[in-house]
């Protein structure tokens, strides 16, 4: 070869690296620029076709959900994709997705007797995972060892630009769920009229899911028949054939408890999609949605953020409106445990009664003179710290928290759900209140902050329970004499002091030992009262 060949030799080969360091350029910059994954496949393909001067590319790609391949993305400069058999393309696709390499296939499809007498596959591989496969085409022009040097610079690049744009792409779809899910909470939150809240959801559901009507529908009080309890629109129910087509889908939904997407059933009708709302393990309606001809059919995106929705339905908004109060009422004061007691109870807590209760005063010593003294960020950390300590405590023992006041803690041992121990319970929680209350105290003062002790007043009695209140604000609490004296016994309480009652006593007195101090005078009561300084448990 002479010095002249080996310089146009050398020629070609530096053109043909250019040729792939701008293809793999191209492609970064495609990466970069969008994270939509049709815009990223589509311009993928459109920078194959036109570097390699193919006459059709396919991009296939392996289904997420379906773990099928699936056509992504056709370019077709030629106008002979339509020519071509499916069949045979779909062949093609899948042994160029099976292969290990780019290669130059031979044709066993059929495609030569349509025209097409040149194929070039690449697959697409990345951990192992086959994601799909590049398949170019041509009639003429053959393919080359340059045209496969050029479309494994492509695969390089691509395979992990599919796999990004996918990540975001779920990413994405899993913030629009937590968003939608946040929203319906909102609304369920919101205190809404039940019709009110279900048409408040469905118009979120339509929004989410772009759909053209969304709907309701509860079974009976037989617990037979399936009735539309809500719709965003009513005209697509009105023709008897298109609500026909809507109760079959959802008796099939509710039939295999599973959510069913079916698709093109009336020409007024391009999808309908239906799940089963289920509370604890009973089926109690159908949640959908329906799109006309205007619209898309529903996807496997909308799928996901039906079924998020319809987790939020079935464990809120279908709860009965007493539910709902009884939510409302105890929700922030009592643990999950005594909450769902208080919901399979089947009672009506919040009318008034009179029961045997104990109740718990906790304030600090001398607060209000610290707080003169202290700047108001540091105050209420302090005062925070120590009302989350305290009613993490109160839950614990099954305890009700009535109310802060200020840095007074007000809790309640037998109400709303009877307890045979109340007493008991009171008395542990204001012993384990005074040992946290003091590990509070050291990391406070280690961190240069002054603390004060708390002390603690305990009665036990009589007490009328229950929704108290004015037609804009109520409290499930107690009132009555035996309240006031447990306030009384928190005000006279020093610093690190349990002091209980004669008749939290008597309930109490085989399982604590106590100090037993001279009787004291108290407000509201003519005679001295009686109290015990709790030290410890037996």
């Amino acid at each position: 070869m002479t010095m002249k060949e080996d310089i146009e030799t050398l020629k070609k080969k530096l053109a043909q690296k250019e040729k792939e360091l701008e293809i793999i350029l191209a492609i970064d910059r495609i990466r970069d620029g969008t994270t939509d994954m049709q815009e990223l496949l589509s311009s993928i393909v459109r920078v194959v076709t036109g570097y390699l001067d193919a006459d059709l590319c396919l991009m296939s790609l392996v289904g997420e959900e379906s773990r099928e391949l699936e056509l992504k993305m056709v370019d077709d400069r030629q106008g002979i994709f339509g020519q071509l058999s499916r069949d045979a393309l779909r062949k093609a696709a899948e042994q160029s997705t099976a292969i290990d390499h780019v290669s130059i296939l031979d044709d066993t499809f059929g495609l030569h007797q349509q025209g097409v007498n040149h194929l070039l596959a690449a697959p697409l591989v990345i951990g192992g995972e086959r994601l799909g496969s590049l398949l170019l085409l041509n009639r003429e022009r053959g393919f080359d060892q340059d045209d496969i040097d050029l479309l494994e610079a492509v695969v390089s690049q691509t395979d992990s630009a599919v796999v990004h744009a996918r990540t975001y792409r779920r990413l994405q779809q899993r913030n629009k769920e937590l968003e939608t899910i946040y929203r319906i909470d909102h609304i369920r939150d919101s205190g809404l009229e039940f019709q009110l809240m279900l048409n408040a959801v469905l118009n979120e559901l339509c929004q989410a899911i772009t759909a053209e009507v969304g709907f309701i529908m509860l079974f009976d009080e037989a617990g037979q028949q399936l009735e539309l309890k809500a719709s965003t629109e009513n005209d697509i129910f009105a023709i008897a054939d298109h609500y026909r087509l809507v109760q079959e889908t959802a008796n099939e939904a509710l039939w295999k408890a599973s959510l069913i997407n079916r698709r093109d059933l009336d020409p007024r009708i391009r999808s309908i999609i239906c799940i089963p709302l289920i509370l604890r393990e009973t089926i109690i309606g159908i949640f959908g949605a329906i799109n006309g001809p205007k619209l898309r059919a529903f996807d496997n995106e909308d799928e996901l953020l039906l079924t998020a929705i319809a987790s939020q339905m079935d464990t809120a908004i279908f709860e009965s409106l007493e539910k709902r109060k009884l939510r409302s009422a105890f929700g922030r004061s009592v643990g999950p445990k005594v909450m769902e007691a208080i919901l399979a109870s089947g009672r009506d807590f919040l009318k008034g009664e009179r029961s045997k209760v104990t109740v718990l005063f906790s304030d600090m010593r001398s607060f209000t003179s610290v707080a003169e003294r202290t700047e108001a960020e540091s105050l209420v950390t302090v005062l925070n710290e120590h009302l989350e300590a305290m009613t993490a405590i109160i839950m614990k023992h099954e305890g009700t928290l009535d109310k802060f006041v200020g840095d007074e803690v007000m809790a309640l041992f037998g109400a709303p759900l009877p307890l045979e121990d109340h007493a008991l319970r009171a008395v542990r929680t204001a012993l384990e209140m005074q040992r946290a209350h003091k590990a509070l105290m050291a990391r406070w003062e280690a961190a240069g902050r002054e603390a004060v002790p708390i002390g603690i007043g305990i009665n036990s009695g009589d007490m009328i329970v229950g929704q108290i209140g004015s037609s804009k604000f109520t409290d499930y609490t107690v009132i009555g004499d035996n309240v006031n004296l447990g306030s009384r016994l928190c005000g006279v309480a020093k610093g690190h002091q349990i002091l209980i009652s004669e008749a939290t006593y008597q309930l109490v007195r085989h399982a604590v030992k106590v100090n037993k101090p001279a009787p004291i005078q108290v407000k509201g009561r003519v005679q001295p009262v009686q109290t015990y300084e709790v030290i410890g448990l037996k």
